[in-house]
């Protein structure tokens, strides 16, 4: 028995059987929604895999604490810039009270008594760690003589005026520790790469480390919600004009995202719902037929989802897209078939023939044109990129789950009685066109053709140019306050750009030391050349074993004793308060528990209190593993230029020292050929594909030389309207093309095919039209609705497509059509108001 006799069978005579496969397959796919659904709210998962650049910005964000990062800003009238410095404490003292708030940092940590107090219970490790000849130096500092000659000295510049010698007692009374400090204070800076208030003083930064358990979007979200508690209340004791309180960070972006993905999938896919729904009623004037239609492909995308969940085991930002695009692509295959069965019934057939009929003539077309589409997004595995992998995926499952249940499941829908269609006035506009075009095929040409070409070389032409956004706005949600608060940030601050950063991973502590000791001295080099603005490294806090051990073995040769007496004695004759030199006793009393052969070295890491501002700056470099360590590197300008990326790979790495170069925006520039190789490459070979395809399904040079031809000016013409509408091409729209040439392919192929075969031109022709418009008009309105997204990468591939389909239902009706009618011209049936047909019963 046929495939199509056997369908018609089992939703007309078997109707409860398929029934309960529906409810079956239904509650398993609930099943798994529910006990598995997971989302990945990860940005950099809409990247592509194979770079080592992107590799490196997620083991930054993955392993180093300031993923838990957030940063505040005050943001004040200019009039109320003193209002501002004098509210300033206050807000931090409020911050540090928060019990969502691990630590804070309102300013440089050396200018603070407890910045100076951390600084100096890290200093004997860091002592030890000095070159050679440094230590020596150093170390001759604590000689009797030395140490009485350094308190005099002070003791004469405090009695002249000046207030450097409080700063030096405070600090380092004994002269050693700012030797010690000296590699550490160059990469301390905090206040010349990360400044903490504008130059005209109208806003001030505050960085603050979270004590949430994750980084996941429900962690993010309850964070959030505490902190925007925080903000509505954090304005008392302000008595100046309008007050921003700005917040960004890892955690405020992933809670938008997170909520901003719910949003996304309600608002697209019930846009998606009414404008194709509405669509089709509009097309057929029927409600039973329409939630047959809306059931079905909710079907579908329930079985796709549960099915991508268990392949995938989590579903990207992106993927929320997929019901929307599903339904605007699955519908085509409800019209199509349920235009034919229409027409089918209006001929007389009753309902089970009629739904043998719709299958048999329309099958073949809805199994090759869920082939194209499904292989166009396919195609997106060709990307890299995962979150875009999911979403080709999903949706290459979900439109043959489309076209098996429009073929299935919808007819079970569709009544045994069928009345035809009153006054169906988008068919009579179509028979008089169709009947006119294809008689007048020249006049249409005529029309069409240049409209076309004009485009085509308005796609060719260097001006307008196409926009080409490479930058971090075009990845970021829209109306985001995270955003907004960056950017508020960065125009404040123009010395702030994002550095390239260099991550290396050592094996030892030793190799470690080596690695950033090379580097230092390399980029030091490239500094004085003007080759870069700065750099920063951890190279003072990774400490060698080796110069450790050296210079301890030094220590036992110093007479403790007497260097204690000398200072106690010389502290009494110049006149100084005891308690002024508590930290100096305690750090020779530290020094020489450190030469006694039983004793350990401290861990730097362990004597910085977890309190301490100074951890700002160390989790800037050390990773959550010891020896994952990172160097920033500012250059002259912002990283925006492919030459800017080269100088940086041919000039930063180091020869023995293995290193990843990333950072958002080299990062995003070393994107900008993968993005090209998309739009030109990939979308060649999707076009070859369809070339392929159609030369197999066709075997006629005319037909297939034709639907190439109107399927390039499609492609041509939605270059053309990017560029006049000027909508901007981004890292990951430029997939649209290869999209647009799977569905746009599709239009043609239902027309063709029915033309290969038609012998009534208002019969067979007129009726495969009106549903591939309908169809169009649908997958536009399913497409289009993601432009309500707020993520604009979904936004952006939404208008994208939507342009490209557009055109190529265009080009279909107005160019393949004519085309076609002029190279095979037929010879019609003249129709009458009524023809006799004769009624056949389904056997």
């Amino acid at each position: 028995m046929p495939l199509h006799s056997i369908i018609s069978r089992l939703v007309t005579q078997r109707r409860s059987l398929v029934w309960l496969g529906v409810l079956i397959l239904t509650a398993v796919s609930v099943l798994i929604l529910v006990t598995r659904m997971k989302l990945d709210t990860e940005v950099l998962n809409l990247l592509p895999r194979g770079f080592q650049s992107v590799e490196g910005l997620k083991v930054y964000n993955r392993d180093f604490a300031q993923v838990r990062e957030l940063t505040f800003a005050l943001v004040s009238a200019p009039e109320d810039v003193e209002k501002l410095e004098e509210f300033a404490p206050q807000f931090a003292d409020a911050l540090r009270a928060q019990p969502w708030c691990a630590r804070v940092l309102a300013g440089t940590p050396i200018e603070t008594p407890e910045g100076v107090r951390d600084l100096q219970a890290i200093a004997v490790p860091l002592l030890l760690n000095l070159e050679t000849r440094a230590f020596d130096e150093t170390l001759a500092l604590l000689e009797p003589a030395k140490i009485q000659e350094r308190l005099h000295r002070l003791r004469e510049e405090i009695e002249a005026g000046s207030p450097r010698p409080q700063f030096e007692l405070a600090l380092d009374p004994l002269g050693v520790i700012a030797p010690a400090l000296k590699p550490f204070a160059g990469n301390a800076a905090i206040e010349e790469d990360q400044p903490l208030a504008s130059p005209d003083r109208t806003m001030r930064v505050f960085l603050t480390v979270t004590n949430q358990p994750s980084i996941s979007a429900f962690d993010c979200q309850k964070l959030m919600k505490e902190v925007n508690a925080f903000r509505a209340r954090a304005h008392e004791g302000w008595e100046g004009g309008p007050l921003e309180i700005l917040v960004t960070g890892r955690s405020a972006y992933v809670a938008e995202i997170s909520l901003g993905m719910r949003h996304d999938i309600i608002i697209t896919v019930l846009g998606s719902i009414v404008l194709v729904g509405g669509v089709f009623y509009v097309g057929f004037n029927r409600w039973l037929p329409l939630i047959g239609m809306g059931f079905s492909l909710l079907l579908c995308c329930l079985v796709a989802l549960a099915t991508g969940l268990l392949i995938f085991g989590e579903l990207n930002m992106v993927t929320v897209g997929f019901c929307a695009i599903l339904i605007g692509l699955g519908v085509d295959f409800a019209i199509l078939i349920f235009g034919r069965y229409q027409q089918a019934r209006d001929d007389g057939y009753d309902h089970g023939a009629a739904v043998s009929e719709a299958v048999r003539n329309l099958g073949r077309a809805v199994f090759f044109g869920a082939l194209t589409t499904a292989v166009g997004f396919l195609a997106l595995l060709l990307s890299g990129s995962a979150g875009f992998t999911q979403l080709g995926v999903l949706i290459a499952i979900g439109i043959f789950l489309a076209g098996l249940f429009m073929m299935s499941v919808f007819f079970l829908f569709l009544p045994n009685e069928s009345h035809p269609q009153r006054h169906d006035w988008i068919f009579l506009l179509v028979k008089k066109y169709v009947r006119w075009t294809v008689r007048r095929p020249a006049i249409m040409l005529w029309i069409s053709l240049p409209l076309f070409l004009l485009l085509c070389a308005i796609a060719v032409s260097p001006r307008p140019r196409l926009i080409f956004d490479a930058s971090t706005e075009s990845m970021e949600p829209r109306s985001s306050a995270a955003s907004y608060a960056l950017h508020t940030i960065m125009n404040k601050m123009p010395t702030r750009w994002e550095p390239a950063i260099g991550i290396v991973r050592a094996g030892n502590s030793q190799e470690l030391h080596d690695s950033w000791q090379n580097i230092a001295a390399h980029w030091s080099e490239l500094q004085e050349a003007g080759k870069i603005k700065s750099f920063s490294t951890p190279a003072a806090l990774a400490l060698s074993p080796q110069r450790l051990t050296d210079n301890r073995e030094k220590l036992h040769h110093l007479d403790w004793a007497a260097t204690r007496q000398a200072l106690e004695t010389a502290v009494a004759q110049e006149g100084f308060s005891a308690e002024t030199f508590d930290s100096a006793f305690t750090l020779l009393d530290d020094l020489a528990r450190v030469a006694l052969p039983e004793a350990s070295v401290p861990d730097w890491r362990s004597s910085l209190p977890k309190s301490s501002s100074w951890w700002f700056l160390v989790d800037r470099y050390f990773a959550h593993e010891p020896l994952l360590t990172t160097g920033f590197v500012t250059t002259n300008e912002p990283i925006t230029t492919q030459e800017q990326k080269q100088l940086l790979q041919r000039e930063l790495p180091v020869a023995g020292v293995p290193m990843i170069l990333s950072g958002w925006s080299f990062t995003l520039t070393d994107l900008v050929p993968w993005s090209h190789h998309q739009l030109i490459v990939i979308s060649t070979l999707m076009a070859i594909f369809d070339a392929t395809l159609l030369a197999l399904l066709y075997r006629d040079w005319r037909r297939w030389l034709i639907q190439i031809a109107s399927l390039a000016m499609a492609v041509a013409a939605m270059i053309a309207s990017m560029k006049l509408l000027h909508i901007p091409l981004n890292l990951l729209n430029v997939l649209a093309f290869r999209l647009v040439l799977a569905i746009g392919v599709d239009y043609g192929i239902y027309v063709l095919l029915v033309w290969q075969k038609a012998r009534d031109l208002e019969h067979d022709v007129a009726g495969v039209v009106k549903p591939v418009i309908l169809a169009g008009l649908t997958a536009i309105a399913g497409f289009g609705s993601l432009g309500l997204a707020n993520n604009p990468t979904l936004a952006g591939l939404g208008i994208a497509c939507a342009i490209g389909i557009f055109w190529s239902l265009a080009a279909t009706v107005f160019v393949t059509l004519p085309a076609t009618a002029a190279a095979e011209p037929k010879t019609w049936r003249e129709e009458t108001s009524e023809t006799p047909v004769k009624a056949r019963s389904h056997v």
